[in-house]
């Protein structure tokens, strides 16, 4: 291989990769101000659309149901944030399962029937709960936006999510509960 086919084969492989560096350098404002609309995210640990998502189901939940003044932490929410230091996605997941626990609680000690199919259920918990008018529609709508969330972090093994984003969901499931 000659020098001057070297340079061009060069050129060739560096054109592209060029063109986009330069595009990105130049539209940089007004990607940056794209940014906030970003639904997902997935840059090794970065995980945006877990933060964003429970960053605005809470500030949601807070305009509606202000917490307590002067309330002071559980210890069951006490034991979740400090689990969430250790391992986010379990924090999440023990958090949820106190949703579940709590739901399937309260059908027993009100002796709602559910059928014997789907007592396991805790979409069909859910269910009997509303029909019984034990549970309102914020309380129903915030219980399938925090499923959701959990679906999100169960599956990713190595799940990272910021400590401010993993705590909001600690607390926001503890006040449903």
């Amino acid at each position: 291989m000659d020098a001057l086919t070297f340079i061009a084969k060069l050129i060739e492989s560096l054109a592209w990769p060029t063109a986009a560096l330069v595009l990105v350098l130049l539209l940089r404002a007004e990607i940056q101000s794209l940014l906030p609309f970003l639904k997902k995210l997935k840059a090794g640990p970065v995980e945006a659309e877990f933060e964003r998502e429970v960053k605005e189901l809470r500030s949601e939940t807070e305009a509606e149901f202000p917490p307590a003044m002067g309330l002071v932490a559980s210890p069951r929410q006490q034991t979740l944030l400090e689990l969430a230091q250790i391992s986010p996605r379990s924090a999440i997941i023990e958090a949820w399962q106190g949703i579940e626990f709590a739901a399937a609680r309260v059908v027993s000690n009100r002796a709602i029937s559910v059928p014997v199919k789907e007592a396991s259920s805790p979409n069909a918990v859910i269910r009997a709960l509303t029909k019984f008018n034990l549970v309102g529609q914020r309380e129903v709508s915030l219980y399938y936006d925090l499923r959701a969330l959990r679906n999100q972090a169960v599956p990713e093994e190595h799940f990272a999510a910021t400590q401010e984003a993993v705590f909001n969901f600690v607390q926001l499931a503890t006040r449903l509960q």
